[in-house]
């Protein structure tokens, strides 16, 4: 079997990112990951309006950006649209996990139990334990599909407060 087509393909069907522990069990391991990024420069060389991106720590095939304006205008945006009050407690959970309810509560200065279900049941946040305190509250933690949804491969990809005070300015 050509590997080559057989990771193109499962990239295709998944239609979301498929870590490498998933090529793992398919593919001879050795050395891996670099024989995937050498698909993925010539997928992506080849501009035929999809693209592989790195993300989640997996890989996803998505559609390219020279396309998506317009077939977002005949299908409709896939994501969920977020609350800038959403928006607000999950880049509070992402910058401070493991955070506590109090703990975002205090940060964003109002009650954050109904936004904190919502992300918990859209699974970009999850339960990780509890804080060894008095009333041992729960700990939260953003997940994989957090970081597919920003299109980020880890948590160093976030902006820097700098970086974001720029972003904010342009």
């Amino acid at each position: 079997m050509d590997e080559r087509k057989l990771f193109y393909s499962a990239l295709f069907l998944s239609g979301k990112p498929v870590s490498i522990k998933t090529f793992r069990q398919i593919m001879d391991p050795v050395n891996l990951e670099n024989r995937l990024i050498d698909y993925i420069d010539y997928f992506n060389s080849l501009d035929i309006g999809l693209k592989i991106r790195i993300v989640a720590n997996g890989y996803q095939m998505v559609s390219d950006e020279s396309v998506y304006e317009f077939l977002v205008e005949v299908f409709g945006e896939k994501k969920d649209s977020l609350t800038k009050a959403t928006l607000e407690t999950l880049a509070v959970i992402a910058y401070r996990q493991p955070i506590t309810k109090a703990e975002i509560e205090e940060i964003r200065g109002v009650n954050s139990s109904s936004i904190i279900k919502n992300l918990l049941d859209k699974g970009f946040i999850k339960i990780i334990g509890r804080k060894d305190v008095p009333g041992k509250p729960l700990l939260y933690c953003t997940t994989n599909k957090f970081l597919e949804y920003f299109g980020l491969n880890n948590l160093s990809e976030l902006p820097t407060f700098r970086e974001w005070q720029e972003l904010k300015k342009n």
